[in-house]
């Protein structure tokens, strides 16, 4: 895609895999759910490890359901959609990437910065009350507040933080892992589209969805800083 002059004033990042890795919340979750099946069933086998192992594998798709029959748990639909409950509601314990409260703050000193971030409630903000950096970002948008059909790759959730940062669609740039689903968005609606990519991310890698190819790629905070500035 050809590269354009935009005059980048607000940098709205994505959350999951961007700012940290998404995949210490997995582990977290799943050391919830692990202790909650301790305590209810009085069973000491290894539920963390064995759903952990699955997820390395690949195989994230009804966690919980093949648990029940791997370990003989006879759980029922219902105490299944609890142990869903309780990783969705736990609170984790995850940390932002090393680099990104320093990345976060230099930032702010010449752009408005925003969050827009896909994912299940409360999950997404107990994850950033977790992660400590909410005091960074001018406008914040769970695009599960807006409703499900809200979730990326639909625009309405960039055009509703845009708004709320007061900057026009052309001197926004989004920054985000996943071109499935980040990418085609805000680039239809004229933004900087960047993929931040880090160690060990899940869904970097993906096939991008149509006129979903990133503009930029970088790999560092000052990598991220210079595509930034060269807009400027």
């Amino acid at each position: 895609m050809a590269k354009t002059q935009k005059n980048i004033t607000a940098v709205v990042f994505d959350l999951d895999d961007t700012l940290y890795p998404e995949c210490r919340y997995v582990l977290s979750g799943y050391r919830a759910v692990a202790e909650h099946l301790r305590r209810q069933l009085g069973r000491n086998e290894p539920f963390e490890r064995w759903l952990w192992r699955r997820f390395l594998a690949g195989r994230t798709d009804r966690a919980f359901n093949e648990a029940n029959n791997h370990f003989a748990l006879g759980l029922s639909d219902e105490q299944i959609a609890r142990l869903v409950a309780v990783y969705q509601e736990h609170r984790p314990n995850i940390r932002p990437y090393e680099h990104v409260a320093g990345m976060l703050s230099r930032l702010h000193e010449n752009f408005r910065i925003g969050l827009l971030t896909d994912g299940l409630f409360p999950a997404q903000r107990l994850k950033l009350e977790a992660l400590k950096i909410g005091r960074f970002f001018d406008a914040v948008v769970f695009t599960e507040e807006l409703g499900r059909e809200c979730w990326k790759p639909s625009p309405i959730g960039f055009g509703k933080i845009h708004e709320m940062l007061h900057v026009p669609h052309h001197a926004c740039a989004y920054v985000a892992d996943n071109p499935a689903k980040d990418f085609a968005a805000p680039n239809k609606l004229g933004w900087l589209s960047v993929q931040y990519l880090q160690p060990s991310q899940v869904h970097a890698a993906n096939m991008p969805c149509t006129g979903g190819e990133p503009q930029v790629v970088v790999r560092s905070p000052g990598e991220l800083r210079a595509a930034l500035i060269e807009q400027r």
